[in-house]
């Protein structure tokens, strides 16, 4: 999985330099054959745009699906990060000294705030939304 906004072009050719090599010596054979005339290509434009507006379609709902998914995984996210937030408010907010009968320290609060928080955050990394 591709987790960079950014391509290096290094990647890029380790990635896709093979294919590109075999690709241009295939298409440049060819090429040449055809430009010294040892073969003849003659194709018919209607199948060809009929392949054409075919693979346009295909490609276009891959895209609208890929999307789909994208939006779909954002939105979830975007859920769990709401919900640690307003967790992490309530948590704040709920353990004070304030209404306490036994007064704890300042260590102590931050030790069970962060303690409460980590499990919410874990908890929903592991089971929420799926």
């Amino acid at each position: 999985m591709i987790v960079t906004k950014r391509i290096s072009l290094i990647r890029l050719i380790k990635w896709s330099g093979l294919h590109i090599v075999w690709l241009l010596l295939f298409t440049g054979i060819i090429a040449t054959l055809y430009r010294y005339n040892i073969i003849a290509v003659i194709i018919p434009w209607l199948p060809v745009s009929v392949v054409g507006t075919a693979v346009a379609f295909y490609v276009g709902f891959k895209n609208s699906q890929a999307y789909d998914r994208m939006w779909e995984a954002r939105k979830i996210w975007g859920g769990i990060v709401n919900d640690s937030r307003s967790w992490g408010m309530m948590v704040d907010g709920f353990i004070t000294n304030l209404f306490a009968d036994k007064k704890r320290s300042v260590e102590e609060l931050q030790n069970n705030k962060k303690r409460l928080i980590f499990i919410n955050f874990f908890y929903f990394l592991l089971f929420a939304h799926f």
